[in-house]
């Protein structure tokens, strides 16, 4: 191609001349074979299309030094369409294990992670696929936690990534309207089901009523995002990778205690540094509710709320600070 045949040039060209001169066909081809830069693909400032970050001001915290969202997931997935494994390997079809692994979250991790924080009198976010909240053991688990409930699209095969303007606002529409039809309350929180986003799904978003989103995970504090023409405005409440029951379980394959000690540490930290913080603990049915997990789980949350720089708190609940 452009490149392979200037790179021969250039060869020649180093063994005849200068570095400079040998180097300044490719420049002149790379500036010819190479487009123009795109846009930032999330706009100007990264937060979507017309969005423009506001900090929020010192003090929102009222003394706390970090406060502590934990975010439980609550997912289905598309037969046939695969999904989180814990032995991918298992590739058969009909899957059983891994399918069962994950529905095993909605029948038995759900009701754990529930008892739990109850138990603990930790405040929690659930954010939930509409299709997730159609099964009666979900409804009925989710409506008993005493959590608040969010939203995470309709399922977790799905995202927005692919969908035309039109497509994305009626989908908005329906995942609100479905889950209020489940749940009983219409949910002011959203994230976006893995993280399959469009450059439109902010604005949207705050479009459809939504106060509190979790989609971006640039800061260690809560800021604001809004849309200048409308004046449509949500909180942003980075979504942390580094406490993410995936990262650490499927992704860095940490055991049970080494997956909360990660948690402890990293709110003891953010605890320890100047200003107000904020981290999501985002953490599945499937992962995080599972026996050992949740038991090493509860010793770490049970350490930490008894800390008077730490405060848990849903998403909402740091919204309305």
């Amino acid at each position: 191609g452009v490149l392979h045949s200037y790179l021969q040039r250039c060869s020649v060209a180093v063994q005849t001349c200068g570095r400079s001169q040998a180097l300044a066909p490719l420049r002149r081809g790379l500036a010819s074979a190479c487009p123009p830069m795109a846009q930032p693909a999330m706009g100007p400032e990264g937060y979507g299309d017309g969005m423009h970050r506001e900090e929020v001001e010192p003090g929102w915290g009222d003394g706390a030094r970090v406060f502590v969202v934990p975010v439980v997931n609550v997912e289905v997935f598309k037969p046939g369409h695969g999904g989180p494994a814990i032995q991918p390997h298992l590739q058969s079809v009909p899957e059983v294990a891994n399918k069962g692994w994950r529905d095993y979250g909605n029948r038995r991790g759900l009701q754990r992670l529930a008892r739990l924080f109850k138990e603990l009198g930790i405040p929690a976010t659930a954010v939930i696929n509409s299709e997730a909240a159609e099964l009666d053991y979900v409804a009925e688990a989710l409506k008993t936690s005493g959590w608040e409930l969010g939203a995470h699209g309709s399922n977790n095969s799905s995202g927005n990534a692919q969908m035309q303007k039109s497509d994305e606002e009626a989908h908005f529409k329906k995942c609100l309207d479905d889950l209020e039809g489940s749940l009983g309350m219409r949910p002011q929180t959203w994230l976006t089901p893995g993280f399959s986003v469009t450059v439109r799904t902010p604005q949207i978003a705050a479009k459809s009523g939504i106060k509190t989103f979790l989609d971006f995970v640039d800061d260690d504090i809560p800021y604001d995002i809004v849309h200048p023409q409308t004046g449509a405005r949500m909180l942003c409440l980075p979504y942390c990778m580094e406490t993410n029951d995936f990262s650490l379980v499927l992704t860095k394959n940490f055991d049970a205690r080494q997956y909360a000690q990660t948690l402890e540490d990293h709110v003891l930290q953010l605890a320890s540094e100047p200003g107000e913080k904020v981290v999501c603990l985002g953490m599945h049915t499937f992962v995080a509710g599972t026996p050992a997990r949740a038991l090493a789980l509860s010793e770490a949350l049970r350490r930490l709320s008894a800390r008077p720089e730490v405060r848990f708190a849903t998403a909402a609940e740091v919204h309305g600070r």
